[in-house]
């Protein structure tokens, strides 16, 4: 391998035959000619290298060796340079291209989002372009003070947003602000109804009036606990009911599923097309449209011109697959079709009861009929059916004109 700093200044390979080829070398050495890479190629013969400029030098000592000397080669940045002086195309395209790949790392061509879960990029994007920053936008204009409280001010979910350009690639990062947590408010105006029917085992008030004892039947949206407390002394207090009230529940739940299902096998025919996307152009490398009929998987797979972490240029090289596949159509077993049943209703059944409930007995029946398969769950389960919801201004109103009355009436 030769040294960069060789090929740089430029070297020459001379190629000495004669009786005492070494005689060069020894001329060389008393003159101060570097020389290095001596080799024999045979028994009177030597090659060696030496720089470009001391080649002709070198070449004259031949009557004095008594040796033949010959310059097989020139190598190196010198001879390039003057071959190119003659072709400009050779060194202009080069150099033109060098100018358009600086000028292009100053546009963005990549906007890269990271941090967001709930807020979607679509959202995020559409902000960004109202702030300035988009596809082709010039990014030594950009001002992240303004552009950050301009998208949070369009995204109020979003609580901290940071801009960070690397070449022509824009990476977004964002913090979404969390929720508050709901507070517990006791002057709020709020009693307990039930979430669905059932028989009330045991009813324990922490604050409001009780109106259903143990062992009663109550269905959905019966008020349990009242939120208007009576009182002997005065006006009734209007509180926030809080309690719990377990009841015995009883769940019918059904499910459908077929008996068959369809399965994709490839048949190994493959429809390949490719086309290039400069901006928002695309040329393509094929004659038609290339409609392909029948069922098919698409795949397309993108080649961004750039480099990893530099740069991104707006050129994008994209290969499109097409995947013939047959339908196939196969059944399931009883065995599978009984267990995904199953586990389907007892999904909805557990999450119907909640994680504090409790399963006390269910039972499970199947039946067929028109291509489909029918489970029914029933279950007799133990759930807390309280249920908050907001007294309104009516039932204030009546509880206080009540209480009135009645102290008329004393």
């Amino acid at each position: 391998m030769e040294r960069l700093s060789d090929r740089l200044r430029g070297y020459a390979v001379i190629k000495v035959t004669g009786a005492c080829p070494e005689s060069v070398l020894n001329i060389c050495a008393e003159k101060s000619l570097e020389f290095w890479r001596p080799e024999p190629t045979g028994e009177f013969t030597i090659v060696f290298r030496c720089r470009l400029d001391c080649a002709d030098e070198i070449a004259s000592f031949a009557k004095k060796s008594c040796c033949d000397i010959e310059i097989t080669e020139r190598r190196g940045a010198p001879l390039l340079t003057k071959r190119l002086r003659y072709r400009p195309v050779l060194w202009v395209l080069p150099l033109a291209l060098c100018i358009l790949l600086l000028l292009a790392s100053l546009f963005v061509w990549k906007i890269e989002i990271i941090g967001n879960e709930t807020v979607t990029d679509t959202e995020i994007l559409n902000a960004l372009e109202d702030s300035g920053i988009y596809i082709g936008s010039f990014w030594p204009s950009y001002s992240s003070d303004i552009i950050r409280s301009r998208v949070i001010m369009q995204i109020p979910e979003l609580k901290w947003v940071g801009v960070s350009v690397f070449g022509s690639r824009v990476r977004i990062q964002v913090r979404e602000a969390t929720e508050k947590p709901e507070l517990f408010d006791t002057d709020a105006p709020v009693k307990i109804v039930a979430s669905r029917a059932g028989i009330i085992e045991r009813l324990s008030v922490l604050r409001g009036y009780p109106i259903f004892v143990n062992g009663q039947t109550a269905v959905d949206g019966d008020k349990l606990i009242d939120g208007v407390v009576p009182s002997s002394f005065g006006q009734p207090r209007i509180v926030h009911a809080s309690g719990s009230v377990l009841a015995r529940t009883w769940y019918e739940i059904s499910a459908v599923m077929p008996l068959t299902y369809s399965e994709k096998i490839y048949s190994g025919r493959e429809y390949r097309q490719y086309f290039l996307v400069l901006g928002k152009h695309r040329i393509n490398f094929y004659r038609s449209s290339r409609i392909i009929s029948g069922d098919c998987d698409i795949i397309i797979e993108e080649h961004r011109a750039g480099i990893r972490g530099l740069f991104t240029l707006p050129v994008t090289f994209v290969r499109e697959r097409a995947l013939k596949y047959e339908i196939v159509e196969h059944s399931f077993t009883e065995n599978e079709i009984k267990e995904a049943l199953q586990r389907a209703l007892e999904g909805v059944l557990r999450h119907s009861v909640g994680k504090d409930g409790e399963i006390v007995e269910q039972h499970i029946a199947f039946s067929s009929a028109g291509g489909y398969a029918v489970a029914t769950l029933r279950a007799e389960c133990v759930q807390d059916i309280a249920e908050d919801e907001e007294l309104t201004q009516f039932e204030i109103d009546a509880a206080k004109a009540a209480d009135e009355e009645e102290t008329d009436t004393r």
